[in-house]
């Protein structure tokens, strides 16, 4: 059975470990500003929803 590291042997180049962790970063920030997003695009969605069931 193959580990991880058998099969993708870790690299010792600065760069491209800051290049994986620069793309770790951005789809952190993409997650995060997406759940922002969404969850304010529900509450107002509710919102209107209640507001129109009101008038």
């Amino acid at each position: 059975m193959n580990t991880h590291e058998e099969v993708y042997p870790k690299t010792n180049c600065l760069a491209l470990t800051v290049r994986k962790e620069h793309r770790l970063m951005v789809i952190n920030k993409i997650t995060r500003k997406t759940f922002r997003i969404s969850w304010k695009t529900l509450l107002y969605a509710f919102l209107l929803t209640v507001a129109n069931i009101m008038v």
